[in-house]
């Protein structure tokens, strides 16, 4: 069951915790507040099972919850599921608090001249209806490499774009960028490089290359290019940079990459309120950058090609993912799509790899229910160097727009339209 919000509270603020509860009520939203005993003792699977089913996560701000064991509990959680964070501020805190830390303080709700007053609630329920009315975060990802997942990934949601109006924000996680590469020529990528106009600068928290988390939403390039009030939907692209590269090795210390993932979730959220779904592509590997994806992400896509090891790279991801969210995993979390199929040279000797592929996958203990049933066609329109990377408008080098295959055209809406509908997403504008 979906909640509006979970409450997390530390001992001192019991009745602002039920306050913002009992308000939240009234505005017909529901809210799970957990008791005072359950704040005092360990952190359990009906408070994780809470946050999971919560589409936010309302931080009472106080001493008492700066000194809660719980309530840190809590708040990393919510974070590592990819949670929305309102934080509430009651009391002060210290300014090296944990809290200033890890919560986004762009977005706070100041309580402490007044009090729980009308105006202040209506700031709380205007954040947690907009949590619930927000679009949802996919992140494409695969720990193996070579299935095809950056290409893949700009045509699918081109397909949802284009065919189903779908409004959609890409985010280059990838320190390669060959997203940015695939829509993008060099000129246009040098130019928001050096106007602090790329992911870089969203990790980077201090100095010139900093931008401020006030300009965050207007940092999306937009791909569909056609003249003013043509396109009901947005298909838009938050940048890469290569200089990403410094966050998967040790070339930051704890504080910047705290900074950094903290900043990122405030990014996603921002993007989250105008967009149907955000799209992040992720390097093949775990680092760093792979924790700020899954992270972030409601639901994950794994790219699968028809092969011999294409299981070994799923429980490899299902492994991390689990260590990252800190939780037993739910298969409706994911969406496996074969890429490449039908391709007659991996049919050989009678055998057809790419049903022996499906047959495995399907019969896989935790993947079994998240392989979808439509597949991708083995194509050299999908290929990682579009014919046109020139082009005036980015979204004609699409295989989606540049189409000479009607079968291509609606395996990729078909499965971008399943993928959607498995990540909850709001219907087509």
């Amino acid at each position: 069951m979906i909640t509006a919000a979970f409450i997390t509270y530390g001992p001192d603020r019991a009745e602002t915790a039920a306050e913002i509860a009992a308000g939240l009520g009234r505005e017909g939203l529901s809210s799970y507040r957990p008791t005072l005993d359950q704040q005092a003792g360990e952190f359990s699977l009906t408070l994780s099972q809470a946050i999971m089913d919560a589409r936010c996560v309302v931080v009472v701000v106080s001493p008492g919850a700066e000194a809660c064991d719980a309530v840190r509990k809590e708040i990393i959680f919510a974070l590592n599921n990819g949670k929305p964070i309102v934080p509430v501020i009651a009391a002060d805190v210290a300014p090296e608090s944990w809290l200033r830390l890890i919560l986004d303080w762009q977005n706070q709700v100041d309580l402490r001249r007044g009090g729980l007053l009308p105006a202040s609630f209506a700031l709380i329920h205007a954040a947690v209806q907009a949590a619930n009315a927000t679009g949802r975060t996919v992140a494409m990802l695969n720990i193996k490499g070579g299935v095809g997942k950056t290409v893949l990934a700009a045509n699918l949601f081109a397909a949802a774009h284009v065919v189903d109006n779908r409004s959609v924000c890409f985010v280059d996680l990838d320190p390669q960028n060959n997203l940015s590469q695939y829509f993008l020529p060099p000129e246009e990528r040098n130019r928001l490089r050096a106007e602090n106009q790329t992911l870089y600068s969203v990790f980077v928290a201090r100095g010139a290359q900093s931008l401020p988390r006030g300009s965050f939403a207007r940092l999306p390039v937009p791909l569909n290019r056609q003249r003013l009030g043509q396109a009901k939907a947005k298909l838009d692209l938050v940048v890469g940079d290569e200089r990403l590269f410094e966050y998967t090795l040790d070339g930051r210390s704890e504080r910047e990459k705290a900074d950094a993932f903290t900043r990122f979730h405030a990014l996603i959220a921002a993007l989250r309120g105008r967009y149907e779904a955000v799209v992040i592509d992720v390097n093949p590997c775990a680092t760093f950058l792979t924790r700020c994806a899954i992270s972030a992400a409601d639901h994950i896509v794994a790219p699968v090609r028809p092969e011999k090891y294409s299981l070994t790279g799923l429980n490899m991801l299902e492994q991390v993912c689990r260590m990252i969210r800190g939780r037993t995993l739910r298969p409706a979390e994911f969406s496996v799509l074969l890429n490449g199929v039908g391709d007659r040279p991996r049919t050989r000797a009678g055998l057809d790899v790419d049903q022996v592929t499906r047959e495995e996958i399907s019969s896989a203990p935790f993947f079994g229910s998240t392989l979808i049933s439509p597949s991708i066609p083995y194509t050299v329109l999908l290929r990682g160097t579009p014919a046109d990377k020139y082009a005036v408008n980015p979204i004609n080098v699409t295989a989606v727009m540049r189409l000479a295959q009607r079968g291509l055209k609606e395996a990729l809406t078909q499965a971008a339209g399943e993928i959607l509908r498995r990540a909850g997403a709001r219907g087509p504008t």
